[in-house]
């Protein structure tokens, strides 16, 4: 199965549709596995709005799709254009007519908004229709000596939303699932403490469902639209993405595009009481002596995983 990936930067053509005032800027991540296309805009600071909304004119490979833009969620669709030799994204606000907020293009793709902007009116009536996430292509479970680590880039997802409350992270399980008080119950099979990697013939079936990561999708998108991003686990997880909350490290490592590992990590010598029992010691390169230590749970069950000690 073919998978292509590129990026544009968003560059603002109007001002005031930012939450300060500042200029508006943002990414937007382009993967086309096999048939199928996930978009991912990372656009800082777009400011909400009561009246109308924001759409995002997606041009490759001469065809032009629309997307309703709901804040930085994945937008995908099924027998989608190849974005190898490039592609072009317009974001635009409307209420009535289409008003270019933002633009962006790379490799062989129009330069000019213009010429997105009236292609993608042509196309607006034909937004691209979503996949459950049941359907997102599933991830290989991985085999490593010390603690799980899965190469991939990382397009995600996140909202802005509400400031996530991080007292979660000095007090209890930061990715905790709903309880009976707040109107659900912990789904069925979920383990807690530490456990081992998942058997391939035990969890195949639910490979990819994404369950638990879509419990947690709130908090998720609110503490990274919260806080600022952190490198220091960047070359240890090279395909991941982390948060300072000022307490821990907020952070997802994803598998060919796909949240694989959601994780706290606490820089120190010993680890923090409430993570003592499920975290596992990262370097954060393999020059340096000091590290991180991470606690990791998989994105579909919410299990904590790391790999037991020899002996």
């Amino acid at each position: 199965m073919s998978y292509e990936k590129r990026i544009c930067v968003l560059k603002q053509i109007k001002k005031g549709f930012t939450a300060d005032g500042s200029a508006l800027t943002g990414v937007v991540y382009a993967e086309r596995l096999g048939e199928t296309l996930t978009v991912t805009p990372r656009i800082a600071n777009l400011s909400p709005v009561r009246d109308g909304r924001y759409v995002l004119f997606f041009w490759a490979d001469g065809k032009t799709l629309c997307f309703p833009l709901k804040g930085n969620a994945p937008l995908q669709a099924e027998n989608a254009p190849r974005v190898k030799g490039g592609f072009a994204a317009l974001v635009c606000f409307a209420r009535g007519g289409e008003e270019p907020v933002a633009f962006g293009s790379c490799g062989a793709a129009p330069t000019q908004y213009q010429t997105l902007l009236e292609a993608g009116k042509a196309q607006k009536k034909q937004p691209a229709v979503p996949l459950p996430p049941i359907e997102l292509p599933a991830p290989v479970s991985p085999n490593v000596p010390h603690a799980p680590a899965v190469p991939v880039d990382p397009p995600r997802e996140e909202r802005a939303a509400a400031r996530y409350d991080d007292e979660a992270i000095a007090d209890g399980d930061y990715f905790s699932r709903p309880t009976d008080e707040d109107g659900g119950a912990p789904r069925e099979g979920a383990k807690e403490g530490a456990a081992a990697l998942c058997d391939e013939n035990a969890c195949g079936a639910r490979r990819g469902s994404l369950t638990y990561y879509y419990e947690v999708k709130e908090k998720l998108d609110a503490a990274f639209a919260a806080y600022p991003p952190d490198a220091s686990l960047l070359k240890a997880f090279p395909r991941s993405e982390w948060v300072d909350t000022g307490k821990a490290l907020l952070g997802i490592i994803y598998k060919e595009g796909i949240p694989r590992y959601l994780c706290v990590a606490a820089k120190g010598k010993e680890p923090p009481p409430c993570m003592k029992e499920n975290a596992v010691f990262v370097l954060e390169d393999a020059f340096c002596e000091e590290g991180f230590w991470v606690v990791f749970q998989n994105a579909d069950t919410g299990e904590y995983e790391k790999t037991e000690k020899d002996g």
